[in-house]
């Protein structure tokens, strides 16, 4: 048998169930750990006559929150990302999934609400609690659609097909970012920069997704379809088990992004992948997260494929 064969994956039916699944442990892990958080934080606030030491306590429960989530999403969190998007149906189109170090943001907030909450900053308080919801029930993503795709954050940026030039994947400081190279006529080529750390997918297979797109608009017509996902996705695993496969890389390039900053630094989700997490507490999170929340998993639902 030759050494370059593809070894077999699981049905893309099974990837996208699995990550969907995943991404609602995780949205509702953020949420319990970050409400813990603000409860703690803000009783710790306004204990004992409001003393300094207590607040300085409590300011140090966002940052002990965030890293309590994320050693307690390890279990849940593969440590090695998905080659693979989610279908939506509105528009048709694929769409990244967030990563723990997305929803970390959710669980940072969250306490810090809980210390302006106890420090008597009642209106801080609402308003980073509905941040927390904007930042959970909208992450930063990137949408993939017939259309061309659109970088999803406080800014969005939406760049056609026709405009895309180039696709690359630069890393630097410990941090990759996909680098799209815009050709808009009538102005200069320009860049958008996104950090891949928030979304959960293969770096490699996202770039390999948005090249093939770029050079082969025949295939977009079935863009938002798992089967198309599918065949993508095999494509990829493919290419990449050939000798000459490499992913394009610029190692020396720094700039700044074009979403909001991450809170956590990938550098510490790194840090946490090393733990070793036995598989009794693989088990136990999973059971908890699904006790709290039994139903079927929300968000995205696969398009209907196409003839």
């Amino acid at each position: 048998m030759s050494s370059t064969a593809v070894p077999a994956a699981p049905a893309i039916d099974e990837v996208l169930a699995d990550l969907a699944r995943q991404t609602r442990r995780l949205r509702i892990t953020a949420w319990v750990v970050g409400g813990a958080g603000l409860l703690g934080a803000a009783v710790l606030a306004g204990v004992a006559g409001e003393t300094w030491m207590w607040r300085t306590v409590s300011a140090m429960t966002a940052p002990a929150a965030t890293l309590v989530y994320l050693v307690a999403v390890l279990p849940l969190w593969r440590l090695r990302r998905a080659q693979a998007l989610l279908p939506i149906g509105l528009p048709v189109g694929f769409t990244t999934a967030a990563s723990p170090v997305g929803y970390a943001r959710v669980v940072f907030v969250l306490a810090a609400a809980g210390f302006a909450w106890g420090a008597g900053a009642t209106a801080v308080a609402i308003t980073a609690v509905l941040l927390a919801v904007v930042l959970g029930l909208w992450p930063v993503r990137i949408v993939v659609t017939p259309g061309g795709l659109t970088v999803r954050s406080v800014r969005s940026r939406r760049v056609a097909w026709a405009q895309l030039a180039d696709v690359r994947v630069t890393a630097a400081h410990g941090i990759d970012r996909l680098v799209l190279t815009v050709d808009r006529p009538g102005s200069t080529t320009g860049t958008v920069r996104v950090a891949l750390g928030p979304l959960d997918v293969d770096r490699a297979f996202l770039a390999s997704l948005l090249t093939h797109y770029r050079a082969v608009p025949e295939d977009r017509t079935a863009i938002g379809a798992p089967t198309e996902l599918g065949r993508r996705r095999t494509a990829h695993r493919a290419a990449a088990a050939a000798p000459a496969a490499a992913l394009r890389v610029d190692p020396g390039e720094a700039a700044a992004d074009v979403v909001a900053p991450v809170v956590i630094p990938t550098q510490a989700a790194r840090l946490v992948e090393q733990v070793v997490v036995p598989a009794q507490a693989v088990r136990l999170v999973e059971q908890v997260v699904d006790v709290i929340d039994p139903g079927a998993d929300p968000g995205a639902q696969p398009a209907p494929a196409l003839p």
